[in-house]
């Protein structure tokens, strides 16, 4: 079996161009990088964008855990990750600020640099990007790093787009299993039925019930449901993860959550608590 060539050379670069890497907004957009073009250690995923519709390409854990959170945000309208930077304007920085410019390792070939997130926001009438990278703390005390940054950061200053470096000190863990229980089921789509409509059915009885019921943990509500409108074990707690993923039932994702909390720890809601991710994304 052939090894993988991970180095991206300057055919490799001319071969990303034709494809459209780089381009497109939205469902369109196709990332500079993906998981298939760089060495993995384990951390590369790809996850399916409520926000986008498509596919994207996280290469850090660190990554993944950003994305969930912007990915969530009532603020965010697209996503493009792996984003490039125009190689002539990234040479012409370096070389102003007197500093090597990144290069291929093997091929010895100037790099095209890429930004970790272009993310476009809006609030009402108000439209803008900000420009995020995503570095382990323990890399920002490196000479190298911080000249790599300095480059990105001058670059988006000219374009007038706010760059900001985030670590896993401003992503907690918990948001991120937290996030990635709820996503896996922001859809009932593939799950077996008995008839049709089965769970619209489902979620308007755990809506009306939800309502009701007070002074009693989560999993005492959903035990009445079972008893009372004839859910199945566990279908509850799916309906349950359904409705928080999509942001009708809010609740605390910063910490550890548990069925033994109290009901009064969750809130029917009509759009998303923006608190947890306002200090990451600006």
């Amino acid at each position: 079996m052939s090894r993988r060539r991970y180095e991206i050379d300057e055919s490799k670069i001319e071969r990303f161009l034709k494809e459209g890497r780089g381009q497109g907004e939205g469902v369109d957009y196709s990332p500079w990088l993906t998981i298939q073009d760089v060495p993995s250690s384990g951390r590369s995923t790809r996850a399916l964008g409520s926000t986008t519709g498509r596919i994207h390409h996280l290469l850090s854990d660190i990554e993944t855990r950003l994305f969930l959170i912007l990915d969530r945000s009532s603020l965010v309208i697209d996503i493009r990750e792996q984003f490039p930077l125009p190689r002539h304007e990234t040479q012409r920085i370096a070389a102003a600020m007197g500093v090597k410019h990144p290069l291929e390792p093997k091929a010895g070939n100037d790099i095209v640099m890429t930004t970790d997130f272009l993310i476009t926001m809006r609030r009402g009438s108000e439209t803008w990007l900000t420009a995020r990278s995503v570095k382990p703390s323990s890399e920002l005390d490196r000479k190298r790093v911080l000249e790599k940054q300095e480059i990105e950061r001058r670059y988006w200053l000219e374009q007038n787009v706010s760059f900001h470096i985030v670590t896993e000190n401003e992503l907690p863990r918990e948001l991120k299993k937290n996030l990635m229980f709820l996503n896996e089921m922001r859809s009932f789509e593939g799950l077996i039925v008995p008839y049709q409509g089965y769970w619209q059915d489902r979620t308007e009885k755990f809506i009306s019930h939800f309502k009701l019921v007070q002074g009693c943990t989560l999993k005492e509500f959903f035990n009445s449901l079972e008893d009372n409108y004839g859910f199945q074990a566990g279908e509850a707690l799916t309906v349950f993860r359904y409705l928080a993923a999509n942001k009708i039932i809010s609740f605390n994702l910063l910490e550890e959550w548990d069925v033994h909390l109290a009901i009064g720890n969750f809130t029917l809601v009509e759009s998303s608590n923006e608190e947890c991710h306002r200090h990451v994304i600006g």
